[in-house]
């Protein structure tokens, strides 16, 4: 019983650690500006993206990159956390949605790639 009322604690504070990473200021101001906010604004808050494309409807979508190195530890592993933010914008260059995804690339330090397989639209 004490084994698994140890573990339970364990799983639930790396639990609460791994959430607390994807909370972020690039996150919390993005919900608070999604529908208003233009291009212009964006750009002031958060520099200019790393790509710009088109959606198959013809909006505009924003990529931007954030990488996070993890030192590791004995419960996990050193690598780079690699997150991807996908803006997208109407006719009228105002925010409309965005999209966050996110891959830790275990023992890898310079990844190529933020996110294999690239879920942004081309």
């Amino acid at each position: 019983m004490k084994r698994t009322w140890t573990f339970g604690l364990i799983a639930l504070f790396i639990g609460i650690t791994a959430c607390s990473h994807f909370q972020n200021r690039e996150a919390a101001y993005l919900d608070s500006v999604k529908g208003r906010a233009t291009q212009t604004e964006v750009r002031q808050e958060l520099g200019a993206p790393k790509a710009v494309r088109k959606s198959d409807e013809g909006e505009t979508v924003w990529v931007y990159e954030i990488r996070e190195q993890q030192a590791g530890n004995r419960y996990t592993a050193p690598g780079i956390w690699c997150e991807e933010y996908l803006l997208t914008f109407d006719g009228a260059a105002v925010l409309q949605k965005w999209k966050q995804v996110s891959h830790f690339h275990g023992g890898e330090l310079m990844p190529t790639e933020c996110i294999p397989g690239d879920p942004a639209p081309k």
